[in-house]
């Protein structure tokens, strides 16, 4: 008899599964309709004022090994001119207090 109740469970969990599948696939195909509509502004937009429509973003899943490495190593240079910047601001704090005589 437990048999119906696992067999009732499961083909409820594949009906919920096939509702939430068929939600996010039409939810998919309404955002990739906009991000075509996207392109094409971008396009009239750059035809009009005569510049270069930006290039597309690419993942970094799909991008080449040596872009990957680019933009590793950009970010390895943001990062570190961040930390550099933050660290100058918190000298400088420092540098204030000691003027006031707080620290």
């Amino acid at each position: 008899m437990t048999w119906w109740l696992w067999l009732l469970l499961v083909l409820a969990a594949l009906a919920l599964y096939a509702v939430i599948g068929l939600g996010l696939w039409r939810r998919v195909k309404v955002l990739l309709a906009e991000l075509r509509g996207l392109e094409q502004l971008s396009e009239r937009l750059a035809a009009v004022t005569g510049a270069e429509p930006p290039a597309p973003i690419v993942p970094s899943y799909l991008a080449p090994p040596a872009e990957v490495a680019e933009a590793r190593h950009l970010r390895q240079d943001n990062l570190r001119a961040r930390r550099e910047r933050r660290a100058a601001r918190a000298a400088q704090a420092m540098a204030r207090w000691r003027r006031v005589g707080l620290r």
